[in-house]
Parts: structure tokens; sequence; C-alpha cells
């Protein structure tokens, strides 16, 4: 076991963020696309953090706007981007040569879809600005704050504007305490530190409510995403030490639901006693299956989605398979027992 004291250890950056972004014009702020709260609340409340110290900023959501955003300051200066590039049709431009790009909790360029193709050919002349906690980060940003050891994005943020002379609001500390709260799951992951208690404990003083937004996360479904939890319930299988579903375009339409309506299934069916592996395959266009994986201590979940150009953690992961759920579990099941194999000859 670690010393608790030792976690306690903040980040320390190479700069400071008013190094990092320099002289920019304008500040765009964005994160992967389908943003999960760690990456859109920590675009969010840096915006907030930045405005205050008289920069110029546009937020960036690309893909679906998650239901949790219209709670945080702020929601209604969203720019919506799309997901994909439709043929024939021209997205808008939104980066221009001389701004500040900022990325949260994104590992790679190419998880920001069709924002990053359309703007791939401004990125030179701006400067890109990472933060991220994703030990699979490959530094593709020209700064990049990154602390694999962080509970969530949300710390190392908060580091970084602590080292910067930044202070927090608390429009900025709910941004981050919904980030916070999610990611580590009110503080349940095995990420969590005394470092990220401390950091929780910071936010509420500033001002973030800490029962209100775990009752947002965690305790407040749909009826469709019940029915959609169901369904996929219902195509369970399990087999040595793997638990697993699908959860289709079909089941979406019967069920009335959203694709965010499966979030939190794969981490339920971990819970299951005979698990050492949960994984859920949802189809997410035609001939494509993007895979949420958990694992627990002992398996690495990076070494698994690393074989289909994935990343994320050692207990959280996911990559998308350019096939629909049959084929991609087909190609993807037998990778897994490979690894779980592996596992267990290694003791």
């Amino acid at each position: 076991m670690s010393d608790g004291r030792a976690n306690l250890e903040r980040y320390r950056p190479p700069m400071t963020l008013q190094e990092a972004i320099g002289d920019a014009r304008r500040v765009v702020l964005t994160a992967h696309v389908d943003p999960d709260p760690d990456a859109l609340g920590c675009a969010m409340g840096l915006a907030h953090a930045l405005r205050r110290q008289g920069r110029n900023t546009l937020t960036v959501c690309i893909g679906n706007v998650p239901s949790f955003a219209p709670s945080l300051v702020g929601f209604e200066d969203l720019f919506q981007f799309p997901a994909r590039l439709t043929p024939g049709a021209e997205p808008p431009r939104v980066l221009e040569p001389g701004d500040a790009l900022i990325v949260a909790d994104t590992p790679t360029a190419s998880r920001m879809g069709a924002f990053y193709e359309c703007h791939r050919s401004v990125l030179p002349d701006c400067r890109v600005v990472v933060f991220d906690h994703h030990i699979t980060n490959d530094l593709y940003g020209d700064v990049n704050f990154l602390d694999p050891a962080a509970g969530a994005t949300a710390e190392v943020v908060c580091d970084v504007l602590d080292a910067s002379g930044i202070p927090l609001d608390a429009a900025s500390a709910a941004c981050f305490m919904i980030a916070l709260l999610a990611d580590t799951q009110t503080f349940r992951t095995e990420n969590t530190s005394p470092r990220s208690l401390r950091r929780g404990y910071e936010l509420a003083a500033a001002g973030a409510p800490i029962f209100e937004t775990a009752r947002l996360l965690f305790n407040t479904r749909s009826l469709s995403s019940l029915r959609l939890w169901g369904a996929a319930l219902h195509r369970l299988e399990a087999s040595e030490g793997l638990i697993w579903t699908t959860v289709t375009a079909e089941m979406l339409r019967a069920a009335e639901a959203t694709m965010e309506d499966a979030e939190g299934l794969v981490d339920f069916l971990l819970a299951t006693r005979e698990a050492r592996v949960a994984v859920v395959l949802k189809e997410s266009a035609a001939d494509e299956t993007k895979v949420s994986m958990r694992t627990v201590p002992g398996v690495d979940a990076t070494q698994i989605t690393a074989t289909f150009g994935g990343g994320g953690h050692q207990r959280a992961a996911g990559c998308t398979i350019l096939a629909p759920p049959d084929r991609a579990a087909a190609l993807l099941l037998p990778v897994v027992f490979d690894q779980l194999k592996a596992t267990a000859a290694a003791g």
C-alpha cells in the first residue's frame, strides 16, 4: 500500500497557464466527442476562470450535449460542433490562426472527431494546450499538463490554476465538482486519493454543491434508461470471468433512449461477483461499435483496447471497432480471453 501522505502531493506543472496560453487573441476550449462530465466540466470550468482573467473564450461541445450540461453556469454559451463530417456539408470553422486551443480529458487528437479533421490545417498556427490524466495520452499538445496519478482531469486543471494564481469562483468550482465526482464515482475508484478528497473539500468550500451534483450524476434516471438497461441485461452473456452485453440502435429506438442512457451500465456489470472484465458494445453508426470496458485490479484494460487503437486507464478503457456489434464482439472477445489467461498465468 502506498503512503497516503505521498498521495496528497499535487501535480507540479512545468509552467503556468498564462505562460502556456501566451498572448493568444482567443482561447477555444473543447474535449473529445460526446464529452463526459470530466471532459466538459473541465472545459467549462476553465472558461469561467479564464474569462475572469479578462480572456476571450469559446467553449465547444463536439457531438451530443450531455444531459448534465444545463445545470452548469455558461451552458447557454456552449457552441455545438458535429461529431462527424457530413458529405457535401461545410462545417463551421471555429479555430483561427493565433488562437489557443485547450483540450481537456482527451488522450489523442483524433478523439475530437470532425472538429480535429476540420481544423487540422490550422492547428500548427495555434497554441494547443492539453489537460489530461489518461496514461495513454500521446502528448499531442504544444504544452501537455498530464498526471496519470490524478483521479480526474479536474484535479490536474485545479492544480495548474492554483500554481498559476488563478482563483476559483462558485461557477468554475461547480464545473470541476461535477467532473471530479463523475470520474471518481463519488470518490470510489482505485485512482481516488487523499488528494482527490482534499480537492473535493476545496471545491465545496468555493461554493460547489456535493449532494445535488452527486444526485444529478448517479441518482437521476429516466424511464427510458431503465427500459434500455433491461433490454441490455436481457442480452447479457458471461464466460470465464468476462461479462458482456450489447446496446444496438434498435434497442435505443424501442426504449426511446439515447446512448447517454447506457452510461454506468458497464460499471454495474463489473459489480457482478464473477466478473473480472465487463464490456458493453455500443452500436454508434453503421459498421461502427464503441467499446466500454472495466476491469478488476490485476487486469489492464488498456492492453486489450490498444489492440484496436483505443486507450484510457488500466481499470477503465475504451476503443472503437469498425464493425457492427456482433462482428466487433467476435474480434474483441478472443483478445479479452487471452489477456485473462495471461494474467492468470502470471499469478
